[in-house]
């Protein structure tokens, strides 16, 4: 088993909401068929998200894009804030 190192700067845990990906422009009737396939259901993920890094390990390239479209969104916030 390969152990993949930490990066020297580990992104800060972002939690995709249900917000997000109809913000991303998807659509209930999909995420509720996608989710429970993943092991999570649509209703845990409308109360909770899930984290980017969950998405990513799904290795669905939708869910993909959706993690690290939020991911930049976020970071762009908290620069926008940082200088504020």
């Amino acid at each position: 088993m390969t152990t993949i190192p930490p990066a020297p700067f580990p992104r800060k845990r972002v939690i995709v909401t249900h917000d997000d990906a109809k913000a991303f422009g998807y659509c209930n009737a999909g995420l509720r068929k996608w989710f429970p396939r993943e092991g999570v259901t649509f209703d845990e993920f409308r109360q909770h998200g899930v984290t980017a890094e969950w998405l990513r390990a799904t290795g669905d390239a939708m869910a993909t894009r959706l993690a690290d479209e939020v991911e930049q969104i976020r970071e762009r916030l908290h620069q926008s804030q940082e200088s504020a």
